[in-house]
Formats: C-alpha cells, sequence, structure tokens
C-alpha cells in the first residue's frame, strides 16, 4: 500500500431518526468524489468502502483488507437546519488517531461544508503523509437550490438500493429536485437511471425509455 492512500468508511447515522441515514450516505459519496479528484491521493472506491457498513471492524484489519494507509470515520448528526459532524483520521498500521475534530453548523449550504471537510481531511493527509497539491476549493456548487439537493440524496439512497420499490421511491426525489431547479444536471442523469432500471423491471417499454 502506499502512503497517501485512503478509505472513506461510511458514517454513522447518529440522528434519531433513520431517515437521515440518507444524508450520511450522501455526505459520504461526496466526500469520496472531491478526495477522488486530488492529484497523488489513491482514495478507496464508494463500493469497497461501503462493504463495511453497519460492521464494527478493527481499522487495522480494514486497512489490511482495502490496502490503504488511512481511514477515515465518525457520524453526523442532522436536527432540522442544524448539523453536527465528528470525523476522524486514523492510521491503519497501527490504529492510532492523526486528527480529529467536530463541526457544528446551520445547514445553509451543504456544498460549502462538504468543500470544508474534504480541504480538512486533505490538509491534515498532507501533514501526514507528504505533499500534494489541493487547490483552495474542492467542491463547487451543483445547484442554487440546497431542498433540490436533498431530494437527490434521498433519490440517490434509495436508487442504489436496487429494489423494486426503493426504485419507484428514487424516481418521485429526482422529479422534485428537477421541479425544484430544471437547471440541476445530475438530478436528470439520475432521473435517467432511473428510467433505465424502469425498463428492466418492464415497467416501461425500451422504446418510452428513449423519448
Amino acid at each position: 500500500m502506499t502512503e497517501n492512500s485512503i478509505a472513506v468508511l461510511p458514517l454513522e447515522n447518529l440522528s434519531s431518526d433513520p431517515e437521515n441515514e440518507y444524508f450520511c450516505d450522501g455526505m459520504n459519496e461526496e466526500i469520496i468524489n472531491v478526495l477522488s479528484k486530488i492529484k497523488g491521493l489513491k482514495v478507496t472506491a464508494r463500493t469497497s468502502s461501503f462493504a463495511f457498513k453497519g460492521l464494527k471492524e478493527d481499522v487495522r484489519i480494514i486497512g489490511n483488507k482495502l490496502r490503504v494507509a488511512s481511514v477515515i470515520e465518525g457520524g453526523i448528526r442532522k436536527l432540522g437546519k442544524r448539523v453536527h459532524i465528528a470525523i476522524q483520521l486514523i492510521r491503519t498500521d497501527n490504529g492510532f488517531h492523526i486528527w480529529s475534530d467536530t463541526i457544528d453548523r446551520e445547514l445553509s449550504d451543504i456544498f460549502l461544508l462538504q468543500d470544508e471537510i474534504s480541504l480538512l481531511v486533505a490538509d491534515k493527509i498532507r501533514e501526514s503523509f507528504g505533499h500534494f497539491e489541493i487547490g483552495d476549493h474542492l467542491v463547487t456548487n451543483k445547484t442554487n437550490n440546497t431542498e433540490a439537493y436533498q431530494m437527490v440524496l434521498k433519490g440517490s439512497y434509495y436508487f442504489k438500493r436496487k429494489d423494486l420499490q426503493d426504485i419507484k421511491k428514487a424516481l418521485l426525489y429526482f422529479q422534485e429536485a428537477v421541479r425544484l431547479d430544471p437547471e440541476f444536471a445530475e438530478a436528470h442523469v439520475y432521473m435517467g437511471e432511473t428510467y433505465l432500471h424502469y425498463a428492466g423491471f418492464n415497467l416501461i417499454s425500451t422504446d418510452e425509455n428513449q423519448c
């Protein structure tokens, strides 16, 4: 394994509402996506890191299985318009903490929050494992409508479960995201992928799906 390698483990939902699981998974995925853009940093794919969701595995074992030098783990408590995030960076060779922090913010700009967390993590990795270039910002706004983005996070959560009923729920969320922001490209892409699954379940014809 290389020193500049990391896995972002599934963030735990610390809220009393199980519905907030979608928010944790969405935040997790975005952190993986933005860290993957940093040249010189090797980031484990979502499918690999999410294999440990809900498991209380020793980080040294996880590091050996995923072949990474460090892991990010933590949890999120979302209450109304506020979000509290506890996050830590851990070496996998000895299980020692490199860095930990708690972030308590108003959820007025989710992209700014994602950017703040990603920059913090990237900076701590750089301090611990060597130099690599990072920009002033890692996350860009995908939409100016926070509610539309929340709809995409919910839709993505159900979409990835691949069950028929979940796929139906996902489509409703993506359609609502497009209604809230017709220019939200990611919502349109997800909606198109969902229609492909509809065709796979024979809910619509392939001709309809091409329209």
